[in-house]
């Protein structure tokens, strides 16, 4: 409930034009300032000295009335757009440590470029190392294809929010499921 009252306080900043979130164009006006997932977030606006400050002042105030405490130490800041000299700036102006590009969030490949095969080839490793433990052999068909439906194939629907898996992976995927559906089979 805490965490939302950082919404509502860069909502209302970005409403009064303290601070300019990303894509305007892409989300009705005001742009993207904030992604949440339980204590994960990012936080977005334009580079401009202003919003910097704004942004500062208002995590500032955020500490303040809510108790809680930001840990610089685990906040990267990501800049694009800007010289490495004006990169540092910011980060040092946010009290954080400037990160680079590819970064993982919630697990996900994050990139300021297109993502490659390579790159996304982790999140379906991540499916292997899911499937190892349940011993397909040991399950009825039916319990394996509930597994499969219900959990496996949900492990990759946050990456998949982000990207289009190539076909490449697509197949990788169907592969594992595949070894792992007809594991049961090869005992009999």
């Amino acid at each position: 409930m805490v965490v939302d009252a950082l919404a509502v306080i860069l909502d209302k900043a970005k409403a009064a034009s303290h601070i300019h979130g990303i894509t305007p164009h892409l989300a009705g006006g005001a742009g993207i300032s904030l992604l949440q997932y339980t204590d994960d977030t990012i936080i977005m606006v334009e580079g401009s000295e202003t919003d910097i400050s704004n942004l500062k002042f208002l995590l500032f105030c955020f500490q303040q009335m809510s108790g809680l405490k930001i840990n610089f130490d685990k906040s990267d800041v990501m800049v694009m757009g800007y010289s490495p000299d004006e990169c540092l700036g910011i980060a040092n102006q946010l009290n954080g440590r400037l990160g680079t590009f590819p970064t993982n969030y919630l697990g996900t490949p994050i990139s300021d470029s297109r993502s490659t095969v390579a790159d996304l080839r982790s999140t379906v490793a991540k499916l292997q190392t899911r499937i190892e433990p349940w011993q397909g052999r040991w399950l009825s068909k039916a319990a394996r294809t509930i597994l499969i439906n219900s959990s496996l194939s949900s492990l990759l629907m946050f990456p998949t929010s982000f990207y289009s898996l190539h076909e490449t992976l697509h197949h990788e995927i169907a592969k594992i499921q595949s070894r792992f559906y007809w594991a049961g089979d090869n005992n009999k």
